[in-house]
């Protein structure tokens, strides 16, 4: 009976648990999975911010796209002979300015180009970054093809949208940029 209670106490029990050492691993193995989906979250969340900043730069240059249609609409008929004009002897380049496109440039240049803030808080002010539009016609004067060959019925204006500092200054890389071409209604009309 003597040995039965030496064997018994020197039997060893396998269900005492877990040892300091497997603890420690499977505390290290679930902060390196936490660590990693935290990284991810935080990736995820940055490109949604910047998703949705291009997302409001190509709204603003649609805006402006559709208010230029509406202008492009409403030009008035000329007849001082805008569908071929003439170029005058000094400045040379000057058949454009006489066109139904510098027409329709100058109706688009008189009107400010629009800006915006991308946070609005729910009573109504606006914070964070303030993008503008910036456009700039391509087929002005400084366009290096032949005077006959100037597109006068054709405005070809390029957009961009840049973040604006306090003084609304372009800041910054380009967020969004569009080219596009516009003819005013009553140019068509022209042979």
């Amino acid at each position: 009976m003597i040995q039965r209670l030496l064997r018994f106490k020197h039997k060893k029990s396998f269900d005492r648990g877990f040892t300091t050492l497997e603890v420690l691993v499977s505390i290290i193995i679930a902060l390196a999975f936490v660590s990693v989906a935290m990284q991810s979250f935080v990736l995820a969340m940055a490109m949604k911010v910047q998703a949705q900043e291009k997302q409001r730069a190509n709204q603003l240059i649609q805006e402006d796209l559709e208010a230029v249609n509406n202008l492009a609409s409403n030009v008035a008929e000329d007849h001082d002979n805008k569908c071929n004009p003439v170029a005058t002897t000094s400045p040379t380049r000057t058949a454009y300015e006489n066109s139904y496109a510098y027409e329709l440039w100058e109706d688009i240049d008189a009107v400010t180009a629009p800006t915006v803030n991308l946070l609005i808080a729910s009573d109504g002010t606006t914070s964070g970054k303030r993008l503008g539009l910036i456009r700039n016609q391509i087929n002005d004067l400084s366009d290096p093809s032949p005077v006959e060959d100037a597109p006068y019925r054709t405005l070809k204006i390029n957009y961009q949208v840049r973040e604006l500092d306090s003084s609304d200054n372009p800041i910054g890389d380009v967020i969004a940029k569009r080219y596009v071409e516009v003819i005013p209604d009553v140019a068509l009309q022209c042979p």
